[in-house]
């Protein structure tokens, strides 16, 4: 961590981080400068009346996109699947599942997004298919010699000198990411098979040389289709150990003898983040940069939640690329309890601070797995932490309807539909997921615009869509969250200062998180950006702050508001020796430092 130089009021943080890029991105480099959107196909909207979004749906709305300034639509799985978990159960890699329609619907999405210059990002889950996926079904039939796909899963005989019935002899103490054993009898094998996930999401066999071949044509298939890049699902989990043994008890989680065991029981060094790993995402990068002729860069992002030291090596390295970043979930720990100016530092830093200084670094504040922003920190904050997002260096990750700042929905156990929730029925509150998951919410006509099917949807609206949190409400407000995003994305596309990796920390207190953005050429301005996360009004001198910490001189001692979190600053002066900032609010001040 960088020193801090205490004074009465605040505190100053000297560390400078500098990693220079030219203004403006080559070919290869158009995601360093994009905003990614997140769509959860199934909430996005809907197009035949049925309560389920689909890719019809998507395609109708993707001038929102051009609308708002997103430049990337990420889509989560909308491969065939039994929908076991919603789409992370494939059936077929390379079909669309007739919910979301057909293979002919994606390829006019594909069409129409890139005729409106956007690119398309869509959800690769190689860890494991359907139980319900032709090789599965065939692995599962016999372990023969004759049987070509006897192998393409992890099966393993019952533990040696066990005297209970086989299908009671598990191999080992591993432990899923649902609790419980990884290991699945199967009566026609006489073997167990793994699964890290549902039951039904069997786990695929890398050490298998026909799985790679298998998963290499998956991609070669889309990447034909004309898909922009890859979110790679669950990377670290790939590998397991070949000697099977037993993993180590987790000294800091307390075993409840005859209770349920959790994922968080054991130490999971036989089943996660093996060296394996990195051989094949190098082996996937290769297959990448075949379609990566310009100007069609094809970029690769990898889930791996963790800190982020554990996640720097998903880069790769200059000789051996691996991912274009790893998602850096460290801004969703924000909530209600941890919000402070301090803990953004610590994150922001944690993350840049270690960052080799060839690599780019990202921002997500929200996803389909744990609950909006709006709900872990509060609306009040919700639009001072999507300026946070989008003008950090770096690129920023937007969960769908964090424009207009939706919130969680309420869904009873009777009506979840997450498997996390109905798997743990008597801590469902704890699990599910479906809160999140919502319907988009357009505007005020019946069911917020998502569907006009008069039946149940998937997942119940949030009634507040009458309450103008909906696109068109916020559209013809200029004051609103929708506005305020437009803004930020605007600034990052137009302004050299958020073209670099500049970044400079100069107040950071419990109430203020605050930093500096600089151009690389003389003569564009720079831009201070102050989030107020305390529970306080803050008034501070950011003229005595720059000085003290940089050495950097504010001209004229004067700053004009080019963006304020609540819409009602922007266009003011603004003396930079008391700048007054309320609980929850943003502002950017536009500065020239010399």
């Amino acid at each position: 961590m960088a020193p801090f130089q205490i004074s009465m009021f605040f505190v100053f943080v000297t560390l400078t981080l500098t990693f220079t890029l030219a203004i403006g991105f080559r070919w290869d480099e158009w995601w360093k400068n994009t905003i990614i959107y997140q769509i959860y196909p199934r909430s996005f909207m809907d197009s035949d009346s049925d309560g389920v979004g689909d890719l019809v749906g998507i395609t109708s709305r993707l001038e929102h996109f051009n609308d708002i300034g997103v430049g990337t639509v990420w889509l989560n799985p909308v491969y065939k699947s039994p929908m076991a978990d919603f789409g992370y159960d494939v059936a077929d890699f390379k079909d669309i599942d007739p919910i979301f329609g057909t293979m002919a619907d994606f390829d006019e999405l594909i069409t129409k997004a890139h005729r409106l210059g956007l690119k398309v990002m869509v959800d690769f889950i190689p860890n494991h298919s359907s139980d319900q996926h032709p090789w599965f079904v065939e692995s599962r039939k016999n372990k023969y010699e004759s049987n070509p796909y006897k192998d393409y899963y992890v099966w393993v005989d019952p533990r040696q000198n066990c005297s209970d019935p086989p299908e009671q002899c598990l191999p080992n103490n591993w432990v899923g990411l649902l609790g419980g054993t990884v290991w699945e009898w199967v009566l026609e094998r006489q073997q167990f098979y793994l699964h890290q996930f549902l039951t039904s999401q069997p786990d695929l066999n890398y050490r298998n040389p026909a799985v790679h071949l298998e998963i290499i044509d998956v991609l070669r298939f889309w990447l034909k289709k004309g898909v922009d890049g890859f979110r790679v699902d669950a990377i670290r989990h790939i590998y397991e150990s070949e000697d099977l043994e037993d993993e180590p008890v987790n000294p800091d989680h307390l075993l409840v003898p005859g209770g349920h065991t959790s994922y968080d029981s054991f130490i999971h060094d036989k089943t996660f983040d093996l060296p394996e790993v990195h051989e094949l995402i190098y082996e996937w990068r290769c297959i990448f940069d075949e379609y990566s002729a310009e100007p069609n860069y094809r970029i690769m992002i990898m889930e791996a939640n963790d800190t982020q030291r554990t996640l720097l090596p998903y880069y790769g390295t200059p000789g051996r690329p691996e991912a274009d970043y790893p998602f850096n979930f460290g801004l969703t720990k924000l909530n209600k309890h941890t919000l402070s100016g301090k803990l953004i530092y610590e994150l922001v830093n944690d993350w840049m601070e270690d960052l080799p200084q060839d690599r780019w670094p990202n921002w997500v504040i929200g996803n389909h797995d744990c609950s909006r922003i709006s709900d872990r920190v509060g609306v009040k904050y919700s639009k001072a932490l999507n300026v946070l997002n989008m003008l950090l260096p770096g690129t920023p990750k937007t969960y769908y309807g964090e424009e207009i700042v939706m919130e969680n929905t309420w869904v009873s156990l009777d009506e979840s539909q997450d498997p996390y929730a109905i798997v743990h029925p008597n801590g469902w509150k704890k699990y599910t997921r479906d809160p999140e998951r919502s319907p988009m919410q357009w505007d005020t006509t019946s069911n917020a615009g998502f569907s006009t099917t008069t039946d149940k949807m998937w997942l119940p609206v949030n009634q507040n869509y009458l309450l103008g949190v909906n696109v068109a409400d916020q559209k013809a407000d200029n004051t609103s969250a929708l506005a305020l995003y437009k803004k930020l994305a605007a600034l990052r596309k137009d302004e050299p200062a958020f073209q670099t990796n500049h970044l400079k920390y100069i107040i950071v207190t419990e109430t203020i998180f605050s930093f500096l953005r600089m151009p690389d050429t003389l003569g564009f301005d720079s831009f201070l950006v102050i989030i107020n996360a305390g529970t306080s009004d803050s008034t501070d001198d950011y003229s005595a702050a720059l000085m003290e910490g940089h050495q950097l001189k504010i001209k004229s001692n004067t700053g004009i508001i080019a963006v304020s979190g609540n819409m009602d600053r922007d266009g003011e002066s603004q003396d930079m020796s008391k700048v007054f900032v309320v609980i929850g609010e943003a502002l950017v001040i536009k500065v020239s430092v010399e």
